[in-house]
């Protein structure tokens, strides 16, 4: 049993470089999740009968659909492609990363779904040069940029399937009676090492580790981007159910909810005000067999970052 405050604690406290990440020996190829090409919806304003209404309701609709579909140019924010989406973002696109790791849970009593979820842990590695349309240069902490060529739609809206069921998950897995993908609760993230990037079939060359995610001490989701020097201290804004079509995972349980999250306001981020979640793989609760207990199920996600 791991008891939720050390949890929590832990991973906070070992935001350090990820470790090593092999193949998965065995597995399967998730489908790809319902992606559309369009920006996410905004506002648009019907011009009057005048001349001059007109040309200010274009005006008003252009500078609204700049507000809500990000860059100009470049990766356009993926939609559910189904019913309510989330809102678009309003600052500059800084970087796209696939996020590995576990969704972990709370069971309240035994024989239900656990339905409190109690945090999660996650390497973040860079995609961003890989986005289709990508005219956007991640670059590190130390200056440095990888140039990578633009995915296909269909291998992009993939690639969070693919890294869940081609590779291991990059955290110190102990498991434990309850739950096989368990994270140790001392030291969930791997120790700095040359081989943290990421090497999977398909791809022609590693994905670089650049930050990690986890919930502090207080229970905050936390975005730290150790290559880059920007950090996000979050809360949740809005959400919206995954496509019906997307990965249900390696415990079959579903895709978690597609999220954006902007800055809490405490002062504790740098240089990043929001992020959504899309392209979920996985990560859904899962069934108690103990009450109070802590359960982790694995997931992928690609997490969107913005100024």
């Amino acid at each position: 049993m791991l008891p939720q405050t050390l949890f929590v604690l832990a991973s906070a406290l070992s935001a350090v470089t990820a470790g090593p990440v092999r193949k998965r020996c065995s597995g399967r190829d998730g489908t790809p999740v319902a992606s559309s090409s369009s920006n996410l919806p905004g506002s648009s304003t019907t011009a009057s009968a005048t001349e001059s209404a007109s040309a200010s309701a274009s005006a008003s609709a252009s500078a609204s659909a700049s507000a809500t579909a990000g860059p100009a140019t470049g990766p356009t924010l993926p939609s559910t492609g189904s019913g309510t989406q989330l809102p678009g973002p309003s600052g500059q696109l800084q970087h796209i990363v696939v996020g590995h790791g576990i969704q972990n849970y709370t069971c309240e009593k035994a024989d239900s779904t656990a339905s409190s979820a109690t945090g999660a842990l996650a390497v973040l590695y860079d995609i961003t040069n890989m986005a289709p349309g990508s005219t956007t240069t991640s670059t590190t902490a130390g200056g440095s940029a990888a140039a990578a060529a633009p995915m296909t739609e269909a291998a992009w809206s993939s690639l969070s399937n693919d890294v869940l069921h081609k590779t291991d998950i990059p955290l110190n897995i102990v498991g434990n009676a309850l739950t096989k993908y368990a994270a140790d609760v001392a030291a969930p993230f791997k120790p700095t090492g040359s081989d943290a990037d990421l090497s999977m079939d398909g791809l022609a060359a590693p994905l670089k580790a650049i930050g990690h995610h986890f919930f502090d001490a207080a229970g905050v989701p936390t975005f730290d981007l150790f290559g880059t020097g920007q950090k996000l201290v979050a809360k949740k804004l809005n959400d919206t159910a995954a496509p019906a079509g997307a990965d249900k995972g390696l415990l079959d349980t579903g895709a978690v909810a597609w999220l954006r999250l902007g800055d809490n306001g405490a002062g504790g981020s740098k240089g990043l005000s929001l992020v959504y979640r899309v392209y979920t793989s996985g990560g859904a609760s899962i069934a108690c067999s103990e009450a109070n207990t802590t359960i982790s199920v694995p997931y992928t996600a690609q997490y969107w970052f913005y100024e």
